[in-house]
């Protein structure tokens, strides 16, 4: 890509920006800033990036716990316990 046509795309991106904001004045350089870091994040390698997001999916996906399985009752349902005979508080006498 020639440098005029990156030029004029950021100068674009760079209006789009300026018009968002509900047009601003003085911040015409941070809107190109921000035009110019679009740009670069953009012409960045897109496919490996999309193979290290695949791959850390993969990742994410194979850390979950798998879901806790309900309990069988394999016995009958347990009995009361039985009382000791032994009363806690002492009853006059």
């Amino acid at each position: 890509m020639e440098i005029h046509e990156s030029k004029e795309k950021i100068r674009i991106r760079a209006h789009q920006l300026w018009e968002q904001a509900g047009r601003p004045h003085g911040h015409d350089v941070d809107h190109w800033l921000q035009a110019e870091r679009e740009m670069l994040l953009n012409s960045a390698a897109p496919a490996p990036l999309k193979a290290e997001l695949k791959d850390e999916v993969v990742v994410v996906e194979s850390a979950r716990k798998p879901a806790k399985k309900a309990k069988r009752e394999t016995s009958a349902p347990k009995a009361p316990r039985k009382s000791s005979g032994r009363s806690k508080a002492k009853q006059p006498l």
